[in-house]
């Protein structure tokens, strides 16, 4: 006989069965590893929270310990730094990597790229050690639906897209920011690359600088602010909302346009060209 099998008829299945329970609720973990090849080639929050540990301190230890690679263990960490936010009673703070703040609910997520790379830093009930100075991190708050992801330094590609509540606050963020947005709100201090609020329908997002081109591209509702210009085609085939640049719009705004409002103090070549709806205004008129 096996040991398994005479352990099973000595113990009547109730040592397994306990262990076997145990792992289910996340114990018994062997670090981040042992974690991802439990899951699924494509694992969900909610399988990913019943092997997570319950206490908030261990899922930081898995966060702080976790060298994922490729996307499906960078999806898996990201849930689990959205887990160790909401069960903080204070910020959790670890350096830039994608898909930080996946799926957060509430709490608040400290992105610190300017730490020093010596070692790991107790920082608010968080740690981290921080990238090469300069590297940015993609994906970052993506489909949340609240809390707050503050990032101290500039974010990459895909930042708050399919955001449906909380907030996120960046120095600059790269193309896709925001996209398929339908609550929430998000401020970029500096500027903004290309694409952002791509196919919006709902949330609020302020840039203080520039945003590059197509912003509120396919756009239904929502709001969108920039204090500088903004790059050719804003607004492009726009069906809702509201976009306000504080300077100069590049050419072809509201290419296309169904609906909305487009103001700003001036506008470049074959501004409205094809629009079938919405407003097209200066600041100067209004």
């Amino acid at each position: 006989m096996k040991l398994s099998g005479f352990m099973d008829q000595a113990y009547g299945g109730k040592v397994r069965g306990k262990k076997r329970l145990e792992e289910k609720r996340g114990e018994f973990l062997l670090g981040f590893e042992d974690l991802a090849q439990r899951l699924k080639e494509r694992p969900k929050r909610a399988e990913v929270e019943a092997l997570a540990p319950k206490d908030a301190n261990s899922i930081v230890d898995l966060v702080l310990s976790s060298s994922p690679k490729g996307r499906r263990e960078e999806t898996i960490y990201g849930i689990l730094t959205g887990l160790a936010a909401e069960r903080l009673a204070e910020p959790l703070v670890i350096p830039p990597r994608n898909y930080a703040g996946l799926e957060m609910k509430r709490g608040t997520i400290v992105l610190d790229g300017a730490a020093p790379a010596t070692g790991p830093k107790r920082v608010s009930g968080g740690a981290g050690q921080t990238r090469p100075q300069g590297a940015k991190a993609h994906h970052l708050g993506e489909k949340m639906s609240g809390g707050r992801l503050i990032i101290r330094g500039g974010a990459g590609d895909y930042l708050g897209q399919e955001m449906r509540g909380g907030g996120i606050v960046c120095s600059s963020s790269g193309d896709y920011a925001f996209r398929n947005m339908t609550g929430g709100w998000g401020v970029v201090k500096g500027n903004a690359g290309n694409y952002l609020g791509v196919g919006n329908s709902g949330g609020r997002i302020v840039v203080k600088g520039r945003v590059g081109a197509r912003a509120g591209w396919l756009m239904r509702s929502g709001r969108i602010r920039v204090g500088e210009d903004a790059s050719e085609y804003l607004g492009l085939m726009m069906g809702g909302g509201s976009i306000s640049i504080g300077r100069r719009a590049g050419p072809r705004a509201g290419w296309r346009m169904k609906g909305g409002l487009i103001e700003a103090a001036g506008y470049g070549p074959e501004a409205g060209d094809e629009k079938v709806g919405g407003r097209i205004l200066r600041r100067e008129d209004l």
